[in-house]
């Protein structure tokens, strides 16, 4: 991730996690972290690598569901916050995570990815395959759009929006994309993209 764009986003969330602390989850989120452990007991997956775990919100409820849990996220605050909850967070970049191979059995990822500029989306889901073993489970869900396109806030956070295609494209390097879903449709062609992805057992 380009410097400005890191230290922009940083800034912005280290300034509003405590207040996004306090936020209801939302019943879609909330159904879909409920979902998705439910695949993870099916498969006898016991730890979880949350990729942009916030003011742990999501992390929360996979570490009360019995998961060993750990989040990670470049903004300091949000780490802080997480382990006042009690959860195991780190600060670090989704493009360089700072665990070993094969450490986890599976990995979260909600509305982080989106803000990955260039490239980086590609080099975060081959680190996201280097930490999650081979045959694991990995769910992620972005902001996307009808067409590829870059923007700005007025907040200055950046965002990378891909078609559907485009981002199950990308996804095909992690592994084999098992079931996708959109809702949240916006006039303008934007919504939220979710998919559930089986690590690749082989070397592409």
């Amino acid at each position: 991730m380009s410097s400005d764009v890191s230290a922009q986003l940083q800034q912005f969330y280290d300034a509003e996690m405590r207040d996004r602390a306090s936020r209801p989850l939302g019943d879609e989120r909330t159904d879909r972290v409920t979902a998705f452990l439910a695949h993870c007991r099916e498969r006898g997956i016991r730890s979880v690598l949350e990729v942009g775990c916030g003011a742990g919100r999501d992390g929360t409820l996979i570490a009360d569901g019995g998961f060993e849990y750990v989040g990670v996220d470049a903004s300091r605050e949000a780490v802080t916050v997480c382990r006042e909850l009690g959860l195991v967070a780190a600060q670090g970049s989704a493009t360089a995570l700072p665990f070993e191979a094969d450490r986890f059995d599976a990995a979260w990822s909600m509305s982080t990815l989106m803000h990955l500029p260039g490239n980086a989306l590609a080099r975060a889901l081959a680190e996201l395959r280097r930490v999650v073993r081979p045959g694991g489970l990995v769910e992620i869900g972005v902001w996307g759009h009808t067409s590829n396109r870059e923007w700005v806030k007025p907040d200055g956070r950046f965002f990378k929006h891909r078609s559907d295609d485009e981002l199950r494209g990308e996804l095909a390097n992690l592994g084999e994309v098992v079931d996708f879903a959109t809702w949240d449709w916006f006039d303008d062609g934007g919504h939220y993209q979710w998919a559930r992805v089986e690590v690749a057992t082989t070397t592409a």
